[in-house]
């Protein structure tokens, strides 16, 4: 049975000797743990700053768990398709949403 990422951890902290940082990531990647880079100290330079943004971002976070689609929520916003997929990328990153929301599906062409 492999071993969990809470295991490999308590493992090396019962150690005599107290480990590094360094030292848990490699245990962590022995127990075939899969390792990614920590999130960056700066946020994403797309993350809305503003209060105003952060405002507009809690309001397409809102509508995405209503349920709307990407062009409902830009109909009803009144800001553009690019804009309103920033925000939900920012939704998104700042865990207000767990999704992005459903696009428009195209109509297919009747076949003869």
């Amino acid at each position: 049975m492999p071993s969990t990422a809470e295991t490999v951890i308590a493992r090396v902290l019962k150690r005599k000797k107290p480990p590094t940082a360094e030292t848990i990531l490699v245990e962590l990647g022995k127990a075939g743990c899969v390792v990614t880079n920590p999130e960056p100290v700066e946020p994403p330079v797309w993350l809305p700053k503003g209060n105003l943004s952060r405002d507009h971002v809690m309001q397409v976070a809102d509508l995405v768990r209503k349920g709307l689609t990407v062009e409902e929520i830009v109909a009803e916003t009144g800001k553009s398709k690019r804009m309103v997929e920033r925000y939900v990328a920012a939704a998104v990153h700042l865990g207000w949403v767990g999704r992005r929301p459903q696009r428009k599906r195209k109509a297919r062409k009747a076949q003869s």
